[in-house]
């Protein structure tokens, strides 16, 4: 009887306890995101041409809140460097150019929490706004926005860690990224530039995120 008595307190103690760590935290949210981007761009690339990717700067803020039990709606404004670095495909280590395209992105996610909070997965759309577009190689260096479209539509997937110290949380999440849209206009690209007419983003982001909480859950 006494040891049935120790299991049953045993399983309310966890019960208890998993109860409490599956508790969603679903306060509003507000915090900054800074990071790396290694972007590359996928295509139709010229002969004898290799795209490889390029590392870029992801910097904004954020905001999020609860839209369900373990489901949150965040929405990040931020600058983005993307691109490629261009290389001859029959020369090893020959780069012939660096194509560096800054956006100025609002990603809108939703994040799926588990582990009691501890971590997540998220996904949603990123709808990215030029801001400007360089073709450098050596000295040379030349601005080819006009050759770009204004917007840039891509859907992403993430994994994240969170890191509460105190009631505001630290993030650190990986997530890919893959453009939906032709980065370029049609038929802008001149021969001489080694860019295929179309072609899109794709990339891989790490990013550590501080978040504070401005409400009760």
């Amino acid at each position: 009887m006494g040891r049935m008595r120790r299991l049953l307190v045993r399983i309310l103690i966890l019960g208890a306890t998993t109860s409490i760590c599956a508790t969603p935290t679903h306060a509003a949210a507000v915090g900054v995101i800074l990071g790396a981007n290694r972007a590359g761009i996928s295509g139709d690339s010229p002969q004898n041409i290799d795209f490889k990717s390029r590392f870029g700067l992801v910097a904004g803020v954020q905001g999020e809140f609860g839209v369900a039990r373990d489901v949150l709606l965040s929405v990040q404004p931020m600058f983005v460097s993307r691109g490629a670095t261009i290389a001859d495909a029959d020369m090893l280590d020959d780069e012939l150019a660096d194509l560096a395209i800054d956006y100025f992105a609002l990603p809108i996610l939703l994040k799926i929490t588990a582990a009691g909070g501890r971590t997540y997965v998220t996904g949603g759309v990123d709808i990215a706004f030029l801001d400007k577009a360089m073709l450098s190689s050596g000295d040379a260096e030349a601005d080819v926005t006009d050759f770009f479209g204004q917007t840039d539509v891509a859907g992403l997937i993430g994994f994240g860690v969170v890191f509460p110290i105190g009631r505001p949380r630290l993030t650190v999440e990986a997530r890919y990224v893959q453009g939906f849209s032709s980065l370029t206009k049609p038929d802008s690209i001149p021969p001489d530039q080694n860019l295929p007419d179309r072609f899109h983003n794709t990339g891989l982001q790490l990013t550590a995120g501080f978040l504070l909480p401005l409400g009760r859950p």
